[in-house]
């Protein structure tokens, strides 16, 4: 393991524990052992690309070949940039430490269409070329794959290849295969075209693109031998083997849980959604599979929130029964499951009842749109009847609660349309159970984006003004709408999103243009950047409408069929004409085969299952008694990083993990009982900190403190536990006072002495003297507060923790 290259970095940035590594179970191997090493990339935060299963059972999958060794990438926060630029610092994984352009595979994982300045931004901190052709025999092999390359034409220029499709097989053997081609000295060229032949494998430079004007005249391989790239589909969701070892990130990552695939692909046919045509047939997990992943995970990672991840989890063939399977496997554990993704019609009153078994998570009702005429253009199976009924099985179900989801700018949508999102909203807010109401139902509107590979694709974008109309109408309507929230996604995102979503390979240099002037993390409306997106279009000579907005004719040639994902051509545009005459199609799940050019029988459905009955419901227990324990641990090294809500999480997941009898809080979400002294500044070291726990059974102090430093990450270490009598005193009211350590490793400013001198100014505060030994200077404190650092900051202007200073809670003196 390397030096840290970031240590003199992380005092100085936001949220630095995302750039530190080493979390539990992250994986190190000795770079001589492997014959290839892959750099598993995500152009996005570390808190969301955390959040991505695929790249959790890829990390997994790859690292436990011995001969294979994948580490991860995260795309660095502007301030961080900044910082790595002028230092002259390449970016490096969280692993070994080591920079990007050391890698032998480099792959990302594309989720969105806004993450494309993102992978130009990991490039170019990584040290590696960003256009394909810029490379040679030195360079990693740079590759993408995920939801967004479906149509990668317009990042074509920066990739070497593509993996379509399900890549749990593909990305091994291909880095595999690299190794063992760079090991025979082929050339780059060779290599590229040997990989080609492999299923999934797009290689963008073997096509040529040519163009007349906005259209393009002709794709063509740039010889016979080269073959239409094919989707790689997993026949068996049993060959994704659940990543029980997965990372547990610092803190809590935007999907802070255990996310369990339960089934892949959707045949239901919503004729607007991408992933439902690219991702058949449709595979199930069995509910055996299911039910096992479910009971070890929690026990492993120490999640205590579990989604039965899916397109569209509500047609899952057993779903009540896997439901109660899960909820029986969990009781006691306090564990609760969402069902992401749940169509109207198919949520029962067992499902609610199964649900609110533990923690009432939230239920999305995804209606799309607001009447049954625009939701029959769209093949979205349900009826206003239904989502109203749903509705109210949720309110009779005692949540409180309620999210809805639509979309505006759809083909064919009228004024009349939209007015009717903001109907069906009010009946359901006046939907009234057991002398109740919602007291929110929070809505989600964003716009239509037409993409590629759906019977849509064809259509054209509304304009941004028309959108901006419709959306103010919504806002408007919404304010007069009692316990009604609306929440939106910024209109011009959607415009960009829409131009790339159907762009072709002459947007690359579109994309570099608007890199170079500064547009960054995109996805999100604080650091987008619409006006220079327009210069870059500008400068480049291209208008961006003639993507997002054009309708495409049918016999166009459209950038992205030079792949063959599936799913005919000829069946999406004769869904498009049913569309256009309203005709609502079926789920070749429940019908005969409807010929998208995927047999119905690929369909992988489990057996319908035997009804599962739960557990009678447990009478009220007494009261149990309680025994309390105070723990004193360390925060130190990397672990300083961690913000107080993350150190939180940490302990929170290594008391479930180790099997501790933690007490929980009464009511609808109950809480594990801990408390912890004040919270402590990111970056200072503490040698003393407390935390309280409440246990339902008593425990040796000794066994509580083993368990525990076996969970915890590295740089947290509980010192000494201690059980507690009566009388109860909390942690604040047990401390007189605290007793810090300024320690100076080189010139800091201001010096220690000037310190001290501010310090005698502060109320509350004694200073020692300055000692100075073997180049290392310290002052010690002692002070009646916590909140040392902001006084200090405030007292001795310029004074910061740094690489050259640390601050150090050495010890708290005891009240008496």
């Amino acid at each position: 393991m390397t030096e840290h290259p970031y240590e003199a970095l992380l005092d100085a940035v936001h949220n630095p524990s995302q750039y530190v590594g080493n979390e539990r179970r992250s994986v190190v191997k000795d770079r001589k052992d492997v014959v290839c090493r892959v750099a598993l990339c995500f152009p996005e935060l570390y808190g969301i690309g955390m959040s991505h299963l695929g790249l959790k059972i890829l990390y997994s999958i790859l690292n436990k070949d011995p001969r294979l060794w994948a580490e991860r990438f995260f795309a660095p926060e502007p301030d961080m940039e900044e910082l790595l630029k002028r230092r002259k610092i390449r970016l490096a994984s969280l692993e070994s430490h080591d920079p990007l352009c050391d890698f032998d595979v480099v792959g990302f994982a594309i989720s969105t269409e806004l993450c494309f300045t993102g992978i130009l931004t990991m490039l170019d901190l990584g040290g590696i070329p960003l256009k394909s052709a810029q490379r040679g025999a030195g360079h990693p092999l740079v590759i993408g794959g995920g939801a967004a390359v479906f149509n990668p034409e317009p990042i074509a220029d920066f990739f070497d290849l593509f993996v379509l499709g399900d890549g749990e097989e593909v990305l091994p053997a291909l880095a595999l295969k690299t190794a063992e081609l760079k090991k025979a000295g082929t050339p780059r060229d060779a290599m590229l075209r040997e990989l080609s032949r492999m299923t999934g494998v797009y290689v963008p430079s073997l096509f040529n693109v040519e163009y007349d004007g906005v259209r393009i005249k002709s794709i063509s391989p740039v010889s016979p031998d080269v073959k239409r790239p094919r989707r790689a589909i997993l026949d068996d969701l049993s060959k994704s083997p659940f990543p029980y070892d997965m990372v547990i990130p610092y803190g809590q990552p935007v999907f802070d849980r255990l996310s369990v695939e339960i089934d892949r692909g959707c045949t239901g046919g919503c004729r607007f959604c991408q992933a439902g045509m690219t991702y058949r047939p449709v595979r199930e997990r069995t509910a055996d599979d299911v039910t096992a992943i479910i009971s070890r995970g929690v026990r492993e990672t120490g999640f205590d929130d579990v989604t039965l991840a899916s397109l569209s989890s509500g047609d899952y063939s057993s779903i009540e029964q896997l439901t109660t399977r899960v909820m029986n496997a969990t009781e006691g554990e306090h564990v609760s499951v969402s069902l992401p993704s749940l169509r109207s019609g198919t949520l029962t009153d067992e499902l609610i009842r199964q649900v609110a078994r533990e923690r009432r998570t939230g239920f999305t009702i995804t209606a799309e749109a607001g009447t049954q005429r625009l939701r029959d253009v769209i093949n979205k199976k349900i009826t206003d009847e239904e989502i109203v009924e749903t509705a109210r099985r949720v309110l009779a179900g005692g949540w409180r609660m309620l999210k809805m989801y639509f979309m505006i700018g759809l083909p064919t949508e009228t004024d009349e349309d939209v007015e009717g999102i903001l109907r069906l909203v009010r009946e359901i807010t006046s939907l009234k159970e057991h002398g109740a109401r919602f007291q929110a139902v929070n809505v989600g509107v964003s716009q239509f984006v037409p993409k590629a590979h759906t019977p849509f694709q064809w259509a054209p974008m509304e304009d941004p003004e028309s959108l901006m109309r419709k959306k103010s109408a919504l806002l408007g309507g919404f304010r007069r709408i009692k316990g009604a929230k609306m929440k939106g996604h910024e209109v011009e995102m959607s415009y960009l999103e829409g131009v790339f979503s159907r762009g072709d390979r002459r947007l690359a240099n579109v994309v570099l243009s608007a890199y170079q002037k500064g547009c960054r993390l995109d996805g999100w409306s604080e650091h987008f950047r619409l006006d220079l997106w327009m210069e870059a279009f500008e400068d480049v000579g291209l208008n961006p409408d003639d993507y997002a907005l054009r309708k495409r004719d049918a016999a166009e040639i459209l950038p992205w069929d030079v792949m063959d994902v599936g799913v005919s051509k000829k069946y999406l545009l004769r869904d498009l004409r049913e569309a256009e005459k309203g005709v609502v199609t079926g789920d070749c799940r429940r019908v005969d085969c409807l010929g998208c050019g995927l047999p119905a029988n690929d369909n992988v459905i489990q057996k319908p299952l035997p009804p599962e009955t739960a557990p009678p419901a447990a009478k009220p227990e007494p009261p149990r008694e309680i025994f309390r324990y105070r723990l004193n641990f360390r925060k130190e090294r990397m672990a300083k990083y961690l913000s107080h809500l993350e150190m939180v999480t940490a302990f929170s997941r290594a008391v479930r993990r180790a099997g501790l009898p933690m007490a929980y809080s009464s009511g609808f979400h109950p809480h594990q009982r801990m408390s912890f002294g004040s919270a402590l500044p990111v970056g200072v070291v503490s040698l003393a900190e407390s935390l309280d726990l409440e246990f339902h059974a008593p425990m040796e102090p000794s066994e509580i403190r083993e368990k525990l430093n076996k969970e915890l990450e590295e740089g947290l270490c509980v010192n000494s536990v201690e059980r507690m009598s009566p009388p109860y005193r909390s942690i604040q009211s047990s401390s007189a006072s605290t007793v810090w350590e300024i320690v100076d490793v080189g010139d800091a400013a201001p010096s220690l002495d000037e310190v001290r001198a501010s310090a005698g100014t502060m109320e509350g505060v004694v200073a020692g003297e300055v000692k100075s030994e073997g180049g290392v200077s310290t002052l010690r404190l002692e002070t009646r507060h916590e909140g040392i650092l902001g006084k200090l900051k405030k007292a001795a202007p310029g004074f910061a923790i740094s690489n050259k200073r640390q601050l150090v809670k050495r010890a708290v003196l005891p009240a008496r």
